[in-house]
Formats: C-alpha cells, structure tokens, sequence
C-alpha cells in the first residue's frame, strides 16, 4: 500500500515537472535573445594634464576601465580588462591589460620607477598592450610615433590624486627593444 502511494506521488511530481519544463522552453521561446554583451558601463575618471607632456599629448583625460566579456564563440576565452584614455584633443587609446610588473623593470637602462619619477616604496606599477590609438591631429602619448604599450601608477595612498602615464614603443616593459615615451603626469580634476 504504501508503495502504491509512493509510485502515485512520484508520478503526479513528475507529471507536474514535465509540464513546468514544457512551459518555461515555451516561455523561452519567445524571450529576447542576447546578441552581444551589454556596453561597458564602468565610471570614468577626469584628469587635468599636470606637465607639459600631458598637455601636448592629450590635454584633459577621461580614464575608463572596463571589463570586456569574451565572444560566446570563444571557448576558452577569459574576461579582458581594457583601460580607455581619452584625450580632450581626440586622442583614443584603447588597450588590455598584461599584467603588473615591478617598478624596477627597465626600459631602454632606466627603471620604469625612475621614468614614472615614483616613491621607492611602490610594490608595482600596471602594464596594458595598446589595442587601438587614434590620433586626429597626429599626436598621441608617444608624438608622432605608436605606443604599443602603457605603463600606469596611481599612489595607493588615501587622498592621493595623481596619475602617470608613460608610452613605451617597440616590445614590453623589460625587453630589448622597449623605448620609453615621455612621461605623463595628471591630477584628478
């Protein structure tokens, strides 16, 4: 007897599981589909150039950095954090994030601690590859020529509301062939 009740409850359970599914893929069938990801939404920063290097290469910069989900038909792809600085002279640069590196990595025999002109006590500082650069008027944050990666510290302290960006030509931070830009100093605005 009690089986019987058993072998009734679990079927009226099931009957009634199938007619869920059957309304959530009829449900489904007529809900929005995503194409895409939604837009990068994270907040921006403004910065007011603070040498004459950033005064010349961008003026003003808004600072975004977003977090870009991968393409669904990437397999194996990861999230991609892109940093965004944009210019109040056109200037774009777009570029994603390769790591943190130590402040005395060197480029071209100067340490990027003794480029970016940071405190010794600095851990790191943050290094992006450059995606994409525009430049309307034919000046970016290396002059005439193409960053093909950005080096940037912010201080960890509290209160603190520097930035400094510096461009670095041919490879990495630490290779060979890496040559610094001209340092870019800016202070939150």
């Amino acid at each position: 007897m009690r089986v019987l009740i058993a072998a009734a409850a679990l079927a009226l359970c099931l009957a009634g599981c199938n007619r869920q599914d059957a309304a959530t893929q009829a449900d489904g069938a007529n809900a929005p589909q995503l194409d895409a990801p939604a837009p990068d939404t994270q907040p921006s920063r403004n910065f007011a150039a603070a040498n004459d290097a950033a005064t010349a290469a961008t003026g003003q910069v808004t600072v975004a950095v977003t977090l870009r989900l991968p393409d669904a038909s990437q397999s194996n792809a990861d999230a991609q954090e892109v940093l965004t600085l944009t210019g109040a002279n056109g200037v774009v640069v777009e570029a994603e994030i390769t790591g943190a590196v130590s402040p005395a990595t060197q480029v071209q025999g100067q340490t990027l601690r003794a480029l970016l002109n940071i405190p010794v006590e600095e851990p790191q500082v943050i290094v992006y590859r450059v995606t994409n650069e525009t430049k309307p008027a034919g000046q970016g944050i290396c002059g005439a020529d193409s960053a093909a990666h950005v080096v940037v510290w912010e201080p960890s302290a509290p209160g603190e509301s520097a930035m400094r960006v510096l461009g670095v030509m041919g490879g990495a931070p630490g290779a060979g062939d890496s040559r610094p830009c001209p340092m870019l100093d800016y202070r939150r605005s």
